[in-house]
């Protein structure tokens, strides 16, 4: 026992659960993110002994432990404390892992091999998921299942990622296009273009598949901005820029990979409804966002609480006539309302300076925060354990650097 104690390393054991979480993430398997999380701070605590260090706290985890306090004030007006301190326990994570940096030592040779394995387990995930896929087609016969309300191709969207429980496509996509992010930083870069083109190709063909429209408008983006920084001279880069804009309205215009979702957008008129006619990925959202903001408008200051906004915009979409919004008891599916709608506008400004707090340091850590603020648009990236712990994840991790070079 003395012998394995002599042995244990901390920092080492730190290292490795952090890899583990980098596994974590991206998989079906996301569940396991607690018990990673809770090894990490009994490491943190015993091992570590952070708590020796708390004199010098990272700006990054200060920040993240005012936005938890949001969940922990909300405990004073809500109506629903059963639902509060269902949101509170989720939302651990925003203390706990960036406390768990506190003391431990990430240099940039750990920190890359960290993005490595999450470039791949994103890749292997999903290449699991396209596997199942095809032999359910062979065992079956049919490339279509009911999934989620609709039948679906088995290959894109929830009929691809149905392997794993909850495994949500658009969470995927952000995932993926995270992973495009660090392989043109870990592999083009350094003129490994072999490598950097096949894990390209895969992640594109990846996004594709999953069908996540804003995952799809941000791979887009991605791809531009990347392009456009191979031209050294401002006449080419607007060259450049303007060429992509023809071909990204000749993509949509033609959609030569006919994806579904933009057939049906643009068949379908713009509207506020989420009738069976005439929705479509904007229609529904529009009929979300309108009664996530007429939620906000009842308490503009400090919100409804975490705990008690699924049951009040239910109520407002049974008012609005939006009865299959009310039926799903939909969220907002924009992170920004749900905000504003939760926690008022002290709680939204909170938001929007953690989110954006980053920019002013320069290089990868700006392009996560762009990739999430984007996904924020359509998607409840923070309401999910997955995106919780994602943000959480790489929001201290990218800043460690940053911080420690200050």
């Amino acid at each position: 026992m003395t012998n394995v104690l002599s042995k244990y390393n901390p920092q080492k054991i730190h290292f490795a659960l952090l890899i583990g979480l980098a596994i974590l993430i991206p998989s079906g398997f996301y569940n396991f993110e607690g018990l990673i999380i809770a090894l990490l701070l009994a490491n943190w605590l015993f091992g570590l002994k952070g708590y020796s260090k708390l004199v010098n706290i990272p700006k990054s985890t200060i920040l993240l432990s005012a936005f938890f306090a949001l969940y922990m004030f909300g405990l004073l007006f809500t109506s629903d404390i059963s639902g509060q301190t269902k949101a509170i326990t989720k939302h651990l994570a925003y203390v706990l892992i960036p406390f768990s940096f506190i003391g431990f030592s990430l240099d940039a040779v750990n920190l890359e091999r960290v993005k490595k394995v999450f470039i791949w387990s994103t890749i292997a995930f999903v290449l699991v998921a396209f596997v199942y896929a095809f032999f359910d087609y062979l065992n079956t016969g049919k490339s279509t299942i009911y999934v989620h309300d609709s039948v679906q191709s088995k290959f894109t969207y929830y009929g691809l990622t149905r392997v794993f429980d909850d495994w949500h496509p658009t969470y995927i996509s952000f995932f993926c296009n995270l992973s495009f992010i660090f392989a043109y930083n870990i592999y083009f870069l350094r003129k490994k273009y072999l490598l950097s083109f096949l894990i390209g190709a895969v992640l594109a063909l990846s996004i594709s598949l999953l069908n996540s429209f804003i995952g799809i408008i941000t791979f887009g983006f991605l791809t531009s901005f990347f392009f456009i920084r191979l031209f050294k001279k401002s006449a080419a880069k607007i060259l450049a820029s303007s060429a992509i804009l023809a071909l990204a309205f000749l993509f949509y215009h033609y959609n030569p990979l006919n994806l579904s979702k933009i057939e049906k957008f643009k068949k379908t008129s713009i509207s506020f409804t989420d009738g069976k006619e005439s929705r479509n990925i904007l229609n529904l959202r529009l009929a979300k966002w309108e009664s996530s903001y007429k939620l906000f408008l009842t308490s503009p200051l400090v919100g409804v609480s975490a705990g008690d906004y699924r049951n009040e915009v239910v109520k407002i979409y049974e008012k609005e006539g939006y009865e299959y919004a009310a039926e799903h008891r939909y969220s907002s599916h924009n992170q920004y309302l749900y905000f504003l709608a939760s926690f008022g506008i002290i709680g939204f400004i909170l938001f929007l300076f953690v989110l954006f707090y980053p920019l002013r340091y320069k290089g990868q850590i700006s392009l996560f925060i762009f990739v999430f603020s984007l996904f924020c648009l359509t998607e409840d990236m923070l309401l999910r354990q997955q995106g919780m712990v994602a943000f959480t994840f790489f929001y201290v991790i990218l800043q460690t650097k940053k911080i420690s070079d200050d």
